[in-house]
């Protein structure tokens, strides 16, 4: 059997599954099909590979951790793969924000899979930080412009590249460095687009060097780090600082000159405190600081 009926047959079978079950069964398919690439006696220091980070004192990761971070990490660099063929990842445009009662500012954005078929209909997941996976029961649809409408789309909106009323809304209402992560599948269940949403990004950027953290877990209990803009296939510096502790790290960049590392930036027996992250570059130096509040988190259950 090749490799495309092969994908097939998984997908099939997934899509016979209730949606909470095919978010759960695809994620750890997922995991395990971009692990496996990084096997065979690699190191988790080789270029596109996610790097961890360590505080002295602090006890390991769990395994449900080391899985939840590496799931983030590979949605949020998903590419083309055997249900994405084309590489096509969602794309979000804002379209206003208002403040709420409670004093968040609340972000809406239209959606956009450009280079998705028109003659699909899809499903839309979501997974917030700390929280298990939401399926969205509406039935979705992209025209011409790869925006994904609530209907299919009317002759006159196939080239839109906006149709208020009937184009995919999302609002959403996090905090600083928080993402959201969105899985957009067909259900037929031959194709599966990702993307991942931070409203209010923490990102420093020195000389087109940029280092920006993103919220694991609620509260900052881990963290992912994300470093783009560095020389390609290298070993970038990378100083973590919290409350006392030090952590030096060298970062290895791919191809694109991106890197990611992740880890706990709490320390022991300190109720909150700041991590400081410095990535040093040939003619750059990024740095950002990022307050957190709490030991890590148990996990839910998605993916």
């Amino acid at each position: 059997m090749n490799r495309v009926a092969f994908g097939k047959d998984i997908a099939d079978t997934i899509y016979m599954m209730a949606p909470p079950s095919r978010l759960i069964v695809r994620l750890s398919l997922f995991v395990l099909l971009h692990a496996t690439l990084f096997s065979y006696g690699q190191e988790s220091r080789r270029p596109g590979a996610l790097q961890y980070f360590h505080f002295p004192g602090q006890p390991g990761l769990s395994a449900a951790l080391h899985k939840m971070l590496d799931s983030q990490f590979l949605w949020d660099d998903a590419g083309q793969d055997f249900l994405n063929p084309s590489g096509v990842k969602l794309r979000f445009v804002k379209i206003d924000e208002r403040p709420t009662q409670g004093g968040r500012i609340a972000v809406r954005y239209r959606v956009f899979a450009s280079g998705a078929p028109e003659n699909k209909i899809f499903g839309l997941e979501s997974w917030p930080v700390g929280k298990d996976g939401v399926y969205d029961p509406r039935d979705i649809y992209a025209n011409m412009q790869g925006l994904l409408m609530i209907h299919r789309p009317k002759p006159e909106q196939y080239a839109s590249f906006k149709a208020p009323e009937d184009e995919l809304e999302i609002t959403a209402v996090t905090d600083t460095a928080e993402p959201i992560r969105f899985l957009l599948s067909s259900k037929d269940g031959q194709l599966q687009i990702f993307g991942t949403l931070v409203p209010h990004p923490l990102v420093a950027d020195d000389q087109g060097c940029t280092i920006e953290v993103r919220i694991a877990q609620p509260d900052a209990a881990t963290v992912l780090i994300i470093a783009n803009g560095f020389p390609e296939k290298e070993r970038i510096p990378l100083v973590l600082q919290s409350e006392g502790s030090t952590a030096s790290e060298m970062l290895a960049t791919d191809a694109n000159g991106h890197a990611a590392i992740a880890g706990i930036p709490y320390a022991p027996g300190k109720a909150r405190g700041a991590l400081k992250a410095t990535a040093e570059g040939p003619n750059c130096i990024p740095s950002i600081v990022l307050p957190w509040s709490a030991e890590p988190h148990a996990v839910p259950k998605t993916p």
